[in-house]
């Protein structure tokens, strides 16, 4: 059995089960935001034969599979902290709102299947003056080993 650890309680998970943490964090309240400014953290595995490149590749389609008006803006090798790191720039519309995102993929063991995510999200017209503030978090990156 494995153990779901959250800051103010634990659960019990069946073995075989994947931890698929999802972290979220928002900016404070404001009303020139039609979507609140928000960072998301999560975690997923690569499939069997599987790089990273691919993954990205898969995570993408998906996307513009279920998402309306999906524009790709770049999608760059890039370093996150001292580690390789795929990373998209796109518009969408989801709901009523068009949202810009950037998303940073990367592996923290690239012996293991684990693939993290780090995603920066506002609408698109409070992107660009948030661009600093995303930028400074996504600096501040550091390794716990």
């Amino acid at each position: 059995m494995s153990t779901c650890h959250t800051e103010s309680y634990t659960l019990t998970v069946p073995d075989g089960w994947a931890d698929r943490s999802m972290i979220t964090w928002v900016a404070p309240p404001s009303p020139k935001y039609k979507v609140m400014p928000n960072l998301l953290c999560s975690r997923g595995d690569l499939w069997p034969g599987e790089d990273l490149d691919a993954f990205v590749n898969r995570q993408l389609k998906d996307l513009m599979m279920q998402v309306k008006n999906f524009d790709l803006i770049s999608r760059q090798n890039v370093r996150f902290g001292d580690r390789p790191a795929v990373e998209l720039l796109f518009c969408m519309k989801p709901q009523t709102v068009t949202l810009k995102q950037r998303q940073l993929f990367f592996q923290t063991d690239p012996t293991s299947a684990g693939v993290h995510t780090v995603v920066v999200t506002a609408a698109r017209e409070n992107f660009d003056e948030l661009a600093p503030v995303f930028e400074d978090i996504l600096a501040s990156v550091a390794w716990n080993s």
